[in-house]
């Protein structure tokens, strides 16, 4: 099965939050904006664990209308999950919908709270053409059913509600002309709990947790509840679970767990010291109240026996003491976590090639908080591969929140993005594109102009980190922008500016609209940049173009009817464009022959308007030349005494 959307309601900082997933999902946004909250919502709803803790609800809301509540929508169901107790005559056509929902009652003065837990799938609602209100007896059933009855096995004298359900089944498969179905609602879980919770969460994927944390160890442990554990796991468990020694292990166990259970079609597999415990117990129970009960015990998972005993250890060099993963350093530690994860990606892309269709094993979801953690750039880009892998296999899905632009993939993949920001007022929006951004007349075009930018300038993808996004069409326009700034002290009376201000390259201005559809769609404040060329006949549509996608309170400013050089008044050469450009930005500085035109489009780009605003006991900042030293003016912003550059 595959989880295609997750939705969380009144979860910590979370009022309502919903994920459209295929195989990748990255969260982005500040510190503390509620990204790690979506990891530990999904943990929460895959583990089957309860909420008992006010913390974890939205302003500590506990009541019923305040509840929590987390939906996974799921596709793409085998045979045996179909099969399964909570997904039978629970499907809303092929998708499989189950909600959780937590709150509490009482106000706990009295020590009266109680936690409450309910279950829900969305799913049409079945009832049986004219079956009776009392079911007390065979006889009261319309003898459409009559024929139904008797292929019951052992259908007793009077129903019971295992035979009841047992009909139901008989009738959805032969007679389906007997059932009828309401529109999909939610249907609350039979009896509020029990075997159906149980059944429910035991088909979920199975979920591993890559954690955020200062000790790297903590993800590390041998336990199969860690994600060292669990991923080491899933790798022994592939490579071993067929061989032919643990399939007689299996054959074996088994044979020895029928000695125990009782089997109800044939009884005498049971040991007798164990049918005579269940004799003694009836006894007991027969002399207070009228009952009947067996000993039954459920299979024995292998995987869960041995594999939390298989851990990994770790020497420096060959004749090194060989010690535990967790008594070295975080960044073996972490990288130990990206090897495993490497190996995985191989192994089920292995079984993809050879024609394996069906993986072993639950499906996975893989989530990982902060990827890049104790990674340097070369590692980050590894453990990029390896997750994109992963995600591409059929048994996994990845989620992964992350401060790096290296594991965003803006031109392949911009749907699988997720920005979350938290306002002013704390509260937590959620951005995603759920559809194609790029309408070009060849729909692929501005997806692949994108695509090949962001392979070769990673920084591109620093748009969605940024505060503000400044686009240009070219790279000599960078550079003199750049350097004007920093020349004429814009840094040093602004020092934010210099990284809160993220001026992206687009490489031609037929690349600019690719940009604008993303930022338009996540809400980025952004401005464009560009030559008006209006001497070209092919650039009047391409400005119109631009100028259609500018959203208030984004901006737009034409550098000069022309280009850049022109504003800046001299010719450019055929080659090294980006360096002619700074460097006759430094003479006009020198001689402080600044065109104005150049002031203005310099403050849109650092302040997104034509004059720089007033800063109280603002520093001059102006850069000089000063018997070869190059010094920086402290004096009072305006003052009117000569730099010796003449400034």
């Amino acid at each position: 099965m595959k989880l295609v959307r997750f939705e969380v309601r009144n979860y910590k900082g979370i009022e309502h939050a919903k994920l459209i997933w295929d195989d990748i999902l990255v969260l982005i946004g500040d510190n503390n904006c509620g990204k790690s909250s979506v990891l530990q919502a999904m943990a929460l709803f895959l583990s089957g664990s309860a909420v008992k803790d006010e913390l974890l609800f939205r302003n500590k809301s506990i009541d019923e209308p305040n509840a929590i509540e987390i939906i996974g929508e799921f596709t793409g169901l085998n045979a045996k999950e179909k099969e399964n107790k909570a997904v039978q005559g629970r499907m809303d056509g092929d998708k499989w919908i189950l909600k959780k929902k937590f709150w509490c009652e009482g106000d706990g003065d009295d020590g009266g709270e109680k936690w409450k837990e309910m279950y829900y799938s969305f799913s049409p609602t079945e009832s049986f053409k004219d079956w009776p209100d009392s079911t007390t007896s065979w006889n009261k059933f319309p003898a459409a059913y009559a024929q139904l009855i008797d292929q019951l096995p052992d259908k007793g004298a009077k129903p019971n509600k295992e035979k009841l359900d047992a009909l139901r089944v008989l009738v959805k498969s032969t007679k389906s002309e007997l059932v009828e179905l309401a529109a999909a609602e939610w249907v609350q879980n039979p009896g509020g709990g029990g075997n159906w919770k149980s059944n429910a969460n035991s088909i979920l994927p199975k979920h591993v947790w890559v954690r955020a944390v200062h000790e790297a160890a903590d993800s590390l442990g041998s336990k199969n509840t860690t994600a060292y554990g669990q991923l080491l796991g899933l790798i022994i468990e592939k490579k071993l679970m067929q061989r032919v020694e643990f399939v007689k292990l299996k054959d074996e166990l088994q044979k020895t767990l029928e000695l125990i259970g009782m089997d109800d079609a044939d009884p005498t597999k049971q040991a007798q010291e164990i049918r005579d415990v269940q004799d003694q117990i009836n006894q007991r129970l027969d002399a207070v109240i009228s009952g009947i009960v067996s000993i039954h015990i459920d299979p024995l998972q292998i995987p869960e026996v041995i594999l939390p005993s298989t851990y990994l250890l770790v020497r420096d060099h060959k004749d090194a003491v060989a010690t535990r993963a967790e008594h070295h350093g975080h960044g073996l530690q972490r990288s130990l976590i990206m090897a495993l994860l490497q190996v995985l990606a191989d192994e089920q892309r292995k079984d993809e090639e050879a024609g394996e269709g069906n993986p072993v094993g639950r499906s996975v979801v893989l989530s990982v908080d902060e990827p890049e953690l104790y990674m340097h750039p070369q590692m980050e880009r590894k453990m990029r591969d390896a997750l994109y892998a992963l995600a591409r296999s059929k048994r996994f899905q990845v989620i992964c929140t992350t401060h790096s632009p290296v594991f965003l993939d803006v031109g392949e993949k911009h749907t699988s993005i997720i920005r979350i920001v938290k306002d002013a007022q704390h509260k937590v929006t959620v951005s995603q594109v759920t559809q194609d951004l790029f309408n070009a007349s060849d729909p692929n075009q501005e997806k692949e102009q994108l695509k090949v930018l962001s392979n070769f300038h990673p920084t591109i993808n620093e748009v969605f980190f940024a505060k503000r996004v400044v686009l240009l069409e070219e790279e000599s326009a960078e550079w003199a922008i750049r350097r004007a700034a920093e020349l004429t002290g814009i840094f040093v009376r602004y020092p934010h500016l210099r990284r809160d201000v993220t001026i992206i390259d687009c490489g031609g201005k037929g690349n600019i609209p690719a940009f604008q559809r993303v930022l338009n769609h996540f809400g980025i404040n952004y401005a464009v940049v560009h030559d008006e060329d209006r001497s070209n006949p092919n650039e009047p549509n391409k400005n119109a173009k631009i100028a259609g996608l500018v959203q208030a309170p984004n901006r737009l400013k034409l550098v000069s009817p022309e280009c850049i050089e022109q504003c800046l008044g001299y010719q450019p050469p055929s080659k090294d464009k980006p360096y002619h450009a700074l460097k006759f930005v430094e003479t006009l500085h020198s001689q402080n022959t600044f065109p104005p035109a150049f002031r203005e489009i310099v403050n849109e780009v650092y302040f997104g308007a034509a004059i720089e605003p007033a800063v109280a006991n603002a520093r001059c900042g102006h850069l000089c030349l000063t018997n070869g030293c190059v010094t920086v003016c402290s004096k009072p912003l305006g003052h009117a005494a000569a730099h010796s550059c003449g400034h």
